[in-house]
């Protein structure tokens, strides 16, 4: 097989990949693209098998994220289901219908010979793990705006069959006004729906969301990072979306203690305490609410996790204390606490 040979599934329809009304401008400027309606400007970041520029539309000057994924490295790496996956879910979450401001949108794809290319939304430069490497820990008053963002996010695409599976800092955009982009949808996995799961409100032009991720989820082999995955993923048990919780857990917890709660000297030894659910709070962790918070996330068992449907899905974070006070509705409207340290 060369490396021209991967088959590309049918184009969605022209408004699959669309942003919201608002973006309807964009929507009509994108049409059918190449490479060559671009300008590669600079490399943003890089991956085993894909590498991210920013990109210029020669037209409308209009700057994206440009994923250029190498057929040769998808071929070598046995990724070609898993970047049709990818695919999908970003075209899913991009239609108008399924839009939401804390979710990176897919604007358009195309190929050539050598290359597969996924036209984005771009966020910014810096993500949440830049901003803990700058300020170490954040604030209770950061951390609960934030975790909000995060949970709008990800309640989000649990609404629409989805869940993320790789779910930490470094794909957590930070946008130039300050809000969360969920980004990089590499580990997504696309659940078929089967009864409604209540989301938070968003800013989307249709209120209504589809059904939920199903309960029987699927096994799955190891995917995302060491210090984020959960229990069930390394005892290749079944999965739902609790397995984004759980890394929602350690987020938290990482940005109020400065430091990720399962850490030891290798793979096999942080695995080791996941399993175990080892891990202490330093004696200054800063809020109650927040320690009440990571303990009703990090649960070895997936169905007890805040937030999955068993615990009553997003109003299960509602009435969480720690949220106490969040503008659910209001949060893309509102102004950012991370713009001071931007």
């Amino acid at each position: 097989m060369t490396s021209s040979s991967i088959p590309s599934p049918p184009e969605a329809p022209a408004d699959a990949a669309s942003p919201p009304a608002k973006k309807a401008e964009d929507e009509q400027a994108m049409g059918l693209k190449t490479k060559a309606d671009f300008l590669f400007l600079e490399e943003l970041g890089e991956g085993s098998y894909s590498t991210v520029y920013l990109g210029s539309d020669r037209n409308t000057h209009t700057r994206f994220a440009i994923k250029v994924c190498s057929k040769a490295q998808i071929m070598r790496e046995k990724k070609i289901q898993q970047i049709f996956r990818e695919k999908e879910c970003l075209q899913k979450l991009s239609r108008p219908e399924s839009y939401h401001p804390f979710i990176v949108r897919l604007y358009c794809t195309f190929q050539d010979n050598e290359s597969l290319y996924f036209v984005l939304s771009l966020a910014s430069r810096q993500d949440l793990l830049g901003v803990l490497k700058k300020k170490k820990k954040l604030t209770v008053e950061e951390a609960r705006f934030t975790t909000s963002e995060i949970v709008a996010a990800l309640t989000h695409i649990h609404a629409h069959g989805i869940i993320h599976r790789d779910v930490k800092p470094e794909n957590l955009l930070i946008s130039q006004s300050g809000h969360i982009v969920l980004s990089d949808f590499g580990c997504a996995k696309m659940l078929e729906p089967t009864t409604p799961e209540p989301a938070p409100p968003t800013p989307a032009p249709s209120s209504e969301a589809p059904d939920g991720p199903p309960r029987t989820g699927r096994r799955c082999s190891f995917v995302g990072t060491a210090h984020y995955v959960s229990p069930e993923v390394l005892n290749n048990k079944i999965i739902h979306e609790g397995v984004d919780y759980w890394a929602l857990g350690c987020i938290v917890f990482q940005l109020l203690a400065g430091d990720r709660p399962f850490n030891d000297v290798s793979e096999y030894f942080i695995f080791k305490r996941i399993t175990s659910l080892r891990y202490e709070f330093p004696a200054d962790f800063p809020d109650a609410n927040a320690k009440s918070l990571i303990e009703s996330l990090l649960l070895i068992d997936p169905d007890d996790r805040l937030g999955t449907r068993a615990k009553g899905g997003f109003s299960g974070f509602k009435e969480h204390p720690f949220f106490e006070g969040v503008d659910w509705k209001g949060l893309p409207d509102s102004v950012s606490p991370l713009m001071a340290t931007k």
